[in-house]
């Protein structure tokens, strides 16, 4: 119960990402804001706008660059504080904007806060999570990404009935309240056991985990067998290391040891984007305006759209998160989102002029089922996986290049978009098509499986050393054994072993047992 407190509390990102993304789409739509914005005369009104969402995303893969750097030196929980603060200084001069400049600096610094915290809360997460409920764990983040857009449609439609700039001023500055609670409650929140014993704070370390697992005599037993396994793991990975500098670590990434592990993680962040839901979250009020619905009626349809991605994250908690492999949830939800952008395109192409009621109303359905899809097979496992496939130093850098290279995507992407819709109306869905189905043939032949491994053996799958043969320990746990083992005779992974005693340090350290 302890542990899914703290998960909550840190997966609180994650409502801040959707109430901060989700806001500009019901914003947009206000005509009160496109007035005192791009007031008569406006030359380029839609470049502004695409200027407005993409400098948000320019921001993003400025924080995501960063992240990594914080993430290794910071710690976790320092930096979900760090990026939370960013925030509220981001959604206060929105709030305050006087102009398109000043909007524009406002989403730029939201979207750095927010570009830090999309690595940092599943890293956080996934470092404290066991591993048979890791995807679900992950999946509250995904779940409270959701619960942050439907926040953020409802604040939208309900501010729409202010008069004046009052109506979108608030919805802009209701930003602020979760970020606020998130950056109290952070204090009490323990640090990641895995990233203190990367610093060799080893008390620190044991106290952490106390404080995740509880005492007692059998939670002492089983945190000093964890204990054990991490220090040793994490020695592991270090004697592969020649420095610990930031410019290192990025080489590293890219170099012939690692270039799997960062090349996937960049291609499983992409299906965020070249899936189509960030367009069609962020232009909302374009895509309804192509099926007949504008103003008010808009954003009552962006409000309710937000519920499909609840419903949907739900659904992956209950049936698909630890239960579903991870490759399977990945391709076949490739498939299924084409599918519905396929009916969509089609809708969109007969009944885009709106004068059909039957189909114009067929076509938002596809719009929600859409979203309804996307969160039930990515919302959070597009999140869990990539933290997955690294060792403890290179999560941080790791994540930090995937989430930039969905932020630059993200850039070009919502700056073409106005122009798309305009130029080529329903065939731009063509091109999210055409990359839903190349994603589902990589990821299906592509991607290592994940699911319910212990984050200390996954680096075997990459060719890596680890401190205790997997394929021994699964068949041993498959028969309800505890394994004990002295460490200087566990068999390694790789080219060498290494004697226990010149891992943990005392000798009495070999006495650890390691549960399985």
């Amino acid at each position: 119960m302890k542990l899914l407190v703290y998960i909550t509390t840190i997966a609180l990102g994650g409502l801040i990402i959707g109430i901060d993304t989700g806001i500009v789409a019901s914003v947009l739509s206000m005509p009160e804001f496109k007035a005192f914005m791009f007031p008569p005369g406006t030359a380029n009104a839609s470049s502004l706008v695409g200027a407005i969402v993409s400098l948000g995303a320019a921001g993003g893969a400025f924080g995501n660059l960063i992240a990594g750097f914080v993430l290794e030196k910071l710690g976790r929980r320092s930096s979900l504080v760090l990026s939370t603060i960013f925030t509220i200084v981001g959604a206060v001069l929105q709030t305050a904007s006087t102009g398109v400049a000043l909007m524009i600096a406002g989403r730029a610094l939201g979207g750095i806060a927010l570009g830090m915290l999309r690595p940092t809360v599943p890293t956080y997460i996934t470092e404290l999570a066991p591993a048979a409920r890791r995807g679900r764990l992950v999946g509250v983040f995904g779940l409270l990404i959701a619960l942050g857009y439907v926040i953020a449609g409802w604040v939208g439609y309900a501010c729409s009935f202010a008069s004046g700039n009052t109506g979108w001023r608030l919805a802009l500055g209701m930003q602020v309240p979760c970020a606020a609670v998130l950056v109290l409650l952070a204090v009490f929140l323990p640090e990641s056991p895995r990233w203190l014993a990367q610093k060799e704070r080893y008390e620190d370390m044991k106290r952490s985990m106390q404080r995740i697992h509880g005492a007692g005599s059998d939670s002492d037993a089983s945190i000093e067998e964890s204990l054990a396994a991490i220090r040793t793991q994490i020695a592991l990975e270090a004697a592969t290391r020649t420095t610990h500098s930031w410019g290192y670590a990025m080489i590293e990434l890219f170099n012939r040891r690692n270039i799997v592990r960062t090349a996937v993680a960049i291609i499983v962040l992409q299906v965020g984007s070249l899936s189509g839901t960030m367009v069609i979250q962020q232009y909302q009020s374009i895509l309804y305006a192509s099926l007949g619905y504008t103003g008010q009626k808009a954003l009552l349809i962006t409000g309710c759209y937000g519920f499909m991605g609840f419903a949907g994250q739900i659904l992956n908690i209950i049936g698909i998160a630890d239960r579903w492999p991870r490759v399977r949830t990945m391709w076949f939800g490739c498939i299924a989102l084409a599918i519905c952008l396929s009916i969509l395109m089609a809708l969109s192409r007969f009944y885009g002029d709106g004068t059909n009621e039957t189909g114009a109303r067929t076509g938002v359905a596809f719009v929600f089922i859409f979203s309804l899809v996307f969160a039930l097979f990515f919302n959070s496992t597009l999140h869990t996986i990539p933290p997955e496939y690294f060792p403890v130093h290179l999560r941080g850098y790791g994540l930090a290049v995937a989430d930039f290279a969905q932020g630059v995507t993200n850039i070009w992407l919502n700056q073409v978009t106005p122009s798309a819709f305009d130029a080529i109306h329903w065939k731009f869905y063509s091109v999210f098509i055409a990359c839903l189905l190349s994603l589902a043939v990589f990821y299906a032949t592509c991607l290592k499986e994940t699911n319910q491994v212990p984050l200390e053996e996954i680096a075997a799958r990459f060719g890596d050393e680890t401190v205790v043969n997997g394929d021994v320990e699964r068949k041993v746990a498959a028969m309800g054994g505890v394994v004990a083992v002295h460490l200087e005779n566990v068999p390694v992974h790789g080219q060498r072993e290494q004697r226990e005693d010149d891992i943990l340090g005392p000798p009495a350290a070999a006495a650890a047992r390691i549960q399985v």
